[in-house]
């Protein structure tokens, strides 16, 4: 799954919100965690090693590839988990939330925790390519195959 802005997380979350196994809920509202952090600032920061020379790297990688490839399972350092029966319909409407917090935010955004500081506009392109990587886990995991 390709998606580089937020009207294509957009439409495509309304064209597969229905075919989203369980747990999906508590994927996309990690999602809108995320999201809500580059606005609001991270909790917990990676050395300032990686936030100056490693995570830029990546970043630049990820932004050149057209998309990102990370640990699915992972949390944001410093986050609360979110509860895994959260249902699909509340993370959908989080995640939503999330990208108008996003889009009407006014000022800079808050340094990643790992890639430091990042322009808005790379912002939504990594931000839109980390919904893609845990869309892409949730349509493709092996009970959503075997159905």
């Amino acid at each position: 799954m390709h998606l580089t802005r937020f009207d294509d997380v957009l439409a495509t979350l309304n064209a597969v919100e229905l075919q989203l196994p369980g747990g999906a809920g508590a994927r996309l509202a990690h999602c809108a965690q995320s999201i809500e952090c580059a606005v609001n600032g991270f909790p917990s920061m990676r050395a300032w090693p990686i936030r100056a020379f490693i995570g830029p790297l990546v970043l630049k990688k990820f932004l050149r590839q057209g998309y990102m490839s990370h640990d699915v399972g992972a949390g944001i350092p410093g986050v609360s988990e979110v509860a895994p029966a959260l249902s699909t319909a509340d993370g959908i409407a989080r995640l939503k939330a999330a990208i108008a917090l996003f889009r009407n935010h006014p000022g800079a955004f808050a340094p990643h925790f790992a890639y430091g500081p990042v322009a808005r506009e790379n912002y939504e392109i990594v931000q839109s390519m980390h919904v893609a990587e845990h869309l892409t886990a949730l349509l493709n995991t092996p009970a959503r195959s075997a159905k």
